[in-house]
């Protein structure tokens, strides 16, 4: 007998019924946390996307708005302003004057009210922004806010609301110096 060994048989069984019941429950276990641990991340997974979106929809629009006059008194290219010597007073009333609509916008306070889907200056949509996005604006007068006379400049308060309901706001001013 030298050189041979002697080999016992091993029997192989499988899983009993407990033990499966009791693998499966730890699995469901170990999924359930870890579904919990993700789903946050997973449901504000485009947040940052919409608020890039909704910071360049509203660039767009501020650019828009400061591209105009202060006031409806203001010179073309505001080479006079109203209120100084010599000028009209600058007008005491906030939003567009009669007859004008998006497209005739001549002054900030024009825009005071504006309440509509991303639109371009004419009227027509944004390329990629649906109607689920949508914009308002409110003007006020704000000289207070910056150290100057009540009605030397006007606070814009621009609000984007976004698809996912999350409104983005952003405030600027035009003065009238």
């Amino acid at each position: 007998m030298h050189g041979c060994v002697k080999l016992n048989k091993v029997k192989s069984r499988g899983f009993t019924l407990v033990e499966t019941v009791i693998a499966i429950a730890v699995f469901a276990v170990a999924m359930t946390i870890l579904i919990v641990a993700f789903n946050p991340a997973t449901t504000q997974s485009a947040d940052p996307i919409l608020q890039i979106r909704a910071a360049e929809l509203a660039q767009a629009y501020m650019e828009e708005v400061l591209g105009k006059r202060f006031d409806e008194n203001n010179g073309v290219g505001s080479r006079t302003r109203c209120g100084e010597a010599g000028q009209p007073a600058c007008s005491g009333t906030l939003g567009p004057d009669g007859g004008e609509s998006r497209a005739t916008y001549d002054d900030v306070d024009d825009y005071n009210g504006l309440n509509e889907p991303p639109t371009d200056a004419l009227g027509n949509p944004r390329a990629n922004y649906s109607s689920s996005y949508s914009i308002s604006i409110t003007v006020s007068y704000a000289g207070g806010d910056l150290g100057l006379n009540a009605n030397d400049a006007k606070r814009v308060d621009l609000v984007v609301q976004a698809p996912n309901q999350s409104s983005y706001n952003f405030t600027f001013y035009k003065t009238n110096i």
